[in-house]
C-alpha cells in the first residue's frame, strides 16, 4: 500500500510540475516563439493590470501608437517594474502622469511607438509589485496590434459586376465608411448592403439606391465587428444589424418593419447575420460581451448571444450563450437548420435545429487559440462547412448528425480561412487563405481539392462561390475581384476596386456578382508578409483618446489621461472594448491542480485509514 501511495504522490507532484511549465507559443510566419507562463506560486499576492490596449488599434505606419495599462495593488504598493513584451523584448513602460501615485485605485503606465513598415506587432503587459506578478493582454497568445493599412480606406465602395458580360455595372460610393455586407436576391433583381452608418437598396439596373436608412449610432469605423446583412430569395425582406440594432425592412421602404435593441443587455454588435430563403427566419452572431449572468464565482461575467428571430415579431424565439463571439451564422433554405462558429476561447462549430436552442452539433474545439471565423449549411441542413484562423487555419466539413467532422483540410502555413462558400446542393465548397493567396474547391466527397489558383503576394478575405459551383470569385489586399472558372482553371478574370475587397455576393443565378471594400476581415492579422521598411518623414499624431470604461472588481473610470475615479463619483457614457477573456484560460491549470490535489488527499487518508488498522492488528494481546 505504501508503494501505492507513494507513486500517486509522484504522478501528483509531476503533474503540478507540467502545469507549472506550461507555455504559451506565438507562431511568427514559421518560427514558433514560446513564452512560459507565470506560476502559481508567481502570482501570490500580485497586483492586477486592467484595460491592456493600443491606441489608435489601426492606422497608417509613420503615426505615434500608445500602448496602455493600469496597475493596481489592492495593498497600494508601488510596482517593482510594470513592462511591455514587445515583439520579443521586454520594455519599461512610464507612469503617463508622473505625479499619480495612487496605486491603490489604478495608474495608468504607457509605452509609445512609431512603425515604420507593415507587420505584426505582439504585445503583452507584465507588473510586478516585488512579492507576485500580474499580465493582461494574453490569454493562449499575446495581443496583436495596432493594426497597420498601406491605406487609409476613403475611397470605400459597393460595386456590381456582370458576369455574362464580365464588365462593372455600376459602382456607388461610401467615402471612409467601411461595407459589413452584401447580399444580392435570387434573380439579381435587388442588392443589399450595409455599411458603418447606412442600410441601402438597390435595383440593380441603377447605382442609385432605391433606399437609404440611416443609423443615428452606428459602427466604429476601423472595428472588427461588422455587422451584417441578408436578403430573401425574392428579395421581399431585408434583415441587418448595425451597432446595436437588428432591423427587419420590407423592399418598398426604408422604415423597419421592427427593430431590436440590443443595448443595455448585450454590449457588442454583431459579426454577421443571415435570413431564411423565404424571408421567415432571422439569426445574430453577436460579439464582443453579451447579455451577462453570474458565474460560480459570484460575479458578473459577460457571454456572447446566438439570436434567433420569427418575422413576425420583434422578440427572440430563443437564445444561445457562450463564452466566445459568434463569429458568423447561416441558414439552411426554409431555416430549419442553423450553422454558426465561435472565436476564443469557445473556438467551435455548431449546428441547431430552429426548433430549440441545445445544439445538434457541438464540436470540440477545434483549434488550439484561434477563432472559427467561418461557417455556412447547405440548403437541406445535411452539411455545414467551418473555416478556422491562423495558426490552425483550416476547412471542416461537418454532417448534423456527428460532433466529428467528416474530414478536414489544413492549409499550407496554417492560413487562416477567413473567406468560404458552398452550393446549396453541398457538392462544392470554395475556400481562400488570408496568407498565400490560395483559393481552392472541393467536392465534398473529399477534402483534396479538385481545383487550385494561386495569387502571387495577395491575402483573400472575401469569397463566394456560384450556386451550381461553375465559378468562384474572391477579393483581397490587391484590390480587385477575381473570378476562377471550375471547368476551365486558366481562365481568369479580374476587376479593380478602390480599397480591401472584404465582402462578395454571387446571386443564385449566377449572372450577377457583388462586391464591397474593407478592412475587417483582416483584424487582428499581418496581410504582408517582407514588407519593407520605409522613412517616416513626418509622424502623424492621432486625435486625443476618448474616455474609455476600465473594468475590474473596484468599477473605476479612466475620466483623463492617467487618472482614474471610483465609478460610483463619475456617470460617464462608456465605451465599449472588446476584450479577450482571461478567466476562461485559468479552468485548465485550476482543473488539473484540483484534480491532483484531491487525489493526493484521498491517498493520504487511505494510507493513514490502513496504518491504524495494522497497527491495532500488531498491538492486540496475544489469546
Amino acid at each position: 500500500m505504501r508503494k501505492i501511495i507513494t507513486i500517486l504522490f509522484v504522478l501528483c507532484i509531476l503533474l503540478l510540475t507540467i502545469v507549472s511549465l506550461a507555455e504559451t507559443k506565438i507562431y511568427s510566419g514559421e518560427e514558433i516563439i514560446k513564452i512560459p507562463q507565470l506560476t502559481p506560486e508567481e502570482t501570490k499576492d500580485a497586483p492586477f493590470l486592467d484595460n491592456g490596449k493600443v491606441y489608435p488599434f489601426w492606422g497608417p505606419v509613420c503615426m505615434r501608437y500608445s500602448y496602455s495599462v493600469i496597475y493596481k495593488d489592492k495593498k497600494g504598493r508601488a510596482p517593482e517594474y510594470v513592462k511591455i513584451y514587445f515583439n520579443g523584448k521586454m520594455i519599461d513602460m512610464e507612469k503617463e502622469n508622473l505625479t499619480d501615485n495612487n496605486y491603490k485605485e489604478g495608474v495608468k503606465y504607457i509605452y509609445k511607438f512609431v512603425p515604420n513598415k507593415i507587420g505584426a506587432n505582439f504585445y503583452y503587459f507584465e507588473a510586478s509589485n516585488g512579492t507576485g506578478k500580474a499580465r493582461d493582454s494574453i490569454i493562449d497568445s499575446p495581443d496583436n496590434g495596432p493594426v497597420l493599412f498601406s491605406s487609409d480606406f476613403s475611397k470605400n465602395e459597393i460595386v456590381l459586376i456582370d458576369k455574362e458580360k464580365s464588365k462593372v455595372i455600376w459602382r456607388y460610393q461610401t467615402g471612409k465608411e467601411w461595407i459589413g455586407g452584401v447580399s444580392l436576391s435570387d434573380d439579381g433583381k435587388y442588392l443589399a448592403a450595409q455599411s458603418s452608418y447606412h442600410i441601402y437598396l438597390f435595383d440593380t439596373t441603377k447605382s442609385d439606391p432605391l433606399w437609404i436608412y440611416e443609423a443615428d449610432t452606428g459602427l466604429e469605423i476601423g472595428g472588427d465587428v461588422k455587422g451584417g446583412i441578408d436578403i430573401s430569395a425574392d428579395g421581399k425582406n431585408i434583415f441587418a444589424t448595425i451597432g446595436i440594432r437588428a432591423l427587419l425592412f420590407n423592399k418598398d421602404s426604408n422604415k423597419p418593419v421592427w427593430e431590436y435593441s440590443t443595448g443595455g443587455q448585450v454590449a457588442g454588435g454583431a459579426y454577421n447575420v443571415a435570413i431564411s430563403s423565404d424571408g421567415n427566419y432571422m439569426a445574430s452572431a453577436m460579439a464582443g460581451g453579451g447579455e451577462s449572468g453570474i458565474s460560480q464565482e459570484g460575479q458578473s461575467q459577460a457571454h456572447d448571444v446566438l439570436i434567433l428571430w420569427k418575422a413576425d415579431s420583434k422578440e427572440p424565439l430563443w437564445k444561445y450563450q457562450t463564452i466566445g463571439n459568434f463569429h458568423d451564422v447561416s441558414f439552411s433554405d426554409d431555416g430549419s437548420y442553423i450553422a454558426t462558429a465561435t472565436g476564443c476561447p469557445d473556438r467551435r462549430a455548431y449546428i441547431f435545429s430552429r426548433d430549440s436552442n441545445e445544439p445538434l452539433v457541438r464540436s470540440e474545439m477545434l483549434t488550439r487559440d484561434s477563432p472559427v471565423d467561418e461557417s455556412i449549411i447547405s440548403a437541406d441542413g445535411s452539411f455545414a462547412v467551418f473555416g478556422s484562423e491562423s495558426g490552425d487555419g483550416a476547412v471542416f466539413l461537418f454532417s448534423r448528425d456527428s460532433e466529428e467532422p467528416v474530414w478536414k483540410f489544413i492549409t499550407p502555413y496554417n492560413a487562416s480561412v477567413r473567406a468560404l462558400g458552398f452550393t446549396p446542393d453541398s457538392m462544392y465548397i470554395g475556400a481562400a487563405t488570408m496568407f498565400g493567396g490560395n483559393v481552392y474547391i472541393f467536392s465534398k466527397d473529399s477534402n483534396q481539392p479538385i481545383n487550385s489558383w494561386n495569387i502571387k503576394n495577395v491575402s483573400l478575405g472575401a469569397l463566394d462561390i456560384a450556386d451550381d459551383g461553375s465559378y468562384i470569385a474572391v477579393g483581397g489586399t490587391d484590390n480587385k475581384v477575381h473570378i476562377f472558372d471550375r471547368n476551365n482553371p486558366s481562365q481568369n478574370y479580374e476587376f479593380e476596386l478602390n480599397e480591401f475587397v472584404g465582402e462578395i455576393d454571387i446571386s443564385a443565378d449566377g449572372k450577377y456578382i457583388a462586391a464591397g471594400t474593407s478592412g475587417s476581415v483582416y483584424f487582428f492579422e499581418t496581410i504582408v508578409d517582407n514588407a519593407e521598411e520605409i522613412k517616416c518623414t513626418e509622424i502623424i499624431e492621432p486625435e486625443p483618446e476618448k474616455v474609455t470604461a476600465i473594468s475590474d472588481d473596484k468599477e473605476t473610470i479612466e475620466t483623463e489621461p492617467g487618472k482614474v475615479t471610483s465609478k460610483s463619483d463619475i456617470n460617464e457614457t462608456e465605451e465599449h472594448q472588446v476584450d479577450k477573456l482571461e478567466r476562461p484560460a485559468l479552468i485548465l491549470p485550476i482543473v488539473i491542480f484540483s484534480s491532483a490535489f484531491s487525489v493526493l488527499i484521498v491517498g493520504l487518508i487511505v494510507y493513514l485509514i490502513i496504518s491504524k488498522r495494522k497497527n491495532k492488528t500488531t498491538n492486540k494481546p496475544p489469546l
